[in-house]
């Protein structure tokens, strides 16, 4: 099926919803627009044109937010809003309007751990003490890791806009304790994801408060081994969080023009939307170089 046509379908589609009574539209949510939206989730991670993206993003939060309505219980869809937030404040939203991304990532994030207390029946963002939160975590199934990486990857994102605000920042232990259960049960679960974060978290950090740019770059060269070196992500966060730490121009250079001449089309065509994404990122980042320095 064609871009065009998938996207004439899932408005046909919606259309349809709704004009129903709501027991029908929740099990025409069900049958019809799930395979609709993952065809359309798939078409938009191979889209290389990032205007076309952001337009075609920001629809399809919308037309899932009104399908989450008709069915608040269906995880797929409560997922695909929590990744979906995550992902159009990454890669539209925080360089320009930093405060404006982290209402979006608390609305991913809220979106995750609504999908957690359907499939695994445990409310995460309402567990207070940290010993609790860690070991609520820790007893989690295997197929949990979707929901808990999700919350992680969304809450870990708003905090790292946030950390000149205290409050924000004492919740990075919980963020930890979710992406070190996706490093334990899948450590390539989205493009090896849970190591990306580790490699900010270290980054950023000041050594006397856990940071390590050692345990930084260990964790980014595996993302990079994990996925071949085809999410530029990984090398992108390694100029970020290791080299400008170090303060080593050269190799910030160097590795932000091998992402800028990486070709997107030699690798996997879902990688592409997220690899423009970061060569688009990449190029600011050269341009202003000077100012990390």
């Amino acid at each position: 099926m064609t871009r065009r046509l998938v996207r004439f379908a899932a408005v046909a589609a919606a259309i349809l919803v709704l004009a129903t009574g709501c027991g029908v539209r929740k099990t025409m949510v069900r049958s019809a627009m799930d395979p609709i939206l993952a065809g359309g989730m798939d078409a938009l991670m191979a889209e290389p044109d990032l205007e076309l993206a952001r337009t075609a993003l920001a629809s399809n939060l919308k037309l899932i937010e009104g399908m989450i309505r008709e069915d608040p219980e269906n995880t797929e869809l409560l997922l695909y809003a929590a990744q979906g937030f995550t992902a159009y404040a990454l890669a539209f939203v925080e360089d320009e309007n930093p405060e404006r991304a982290v209402e979006l990532y608390r609305r991913a994030r809220r979106y995750a751990n609504r999908a957690l207390i359907v499939r695994e029946n445990v409310d995460l963002l309402a567990v207070e003490e940290l010993d609790r939160f860690e070991d609520t975590v820790a007893r989690l199934d295997d197929d949990a890791v979707p929901g808990v990486f999700s919350l992680a990857n969304a809450w870990g994102s708003e905090i790292m806009l946030s950390l000149d605000e205290i409050a924000a920042v004492s919740d990075l232990p919980r963020v930890e304790a979710l992406m070190r259960f996706v490093l334990e049960v899948d450590e390539a679960y989205y493009f090896a994801g849970a190591h990306l974060f580790f490699g900010g978290y270290y980054g950023v950090r000041p050594p006397t408060l856990g940071g390590d740019l050692e345990k930084a770059e260990r964790h980014l060269r595996r993302q990079i081994e994990l996925t071949g070196g085809n999410v530029l992500l990984g090398r992108l966060f390694l100029v970020k969080y290791v080299h400008l730490r170090r303060l080593d121009e050269p190799a910030a250079r160097a590795e932000l023009n091998r992402i800028l001449e990486f070709d997107v089309n030699q690798a996997p065509e879902n990688t592409t939307l997220l690899n423009r994404v970061a060569q688009e990122k990449a190029r600011r980042l050269l341009q202003n170089l000077d100012q990390y320095l």
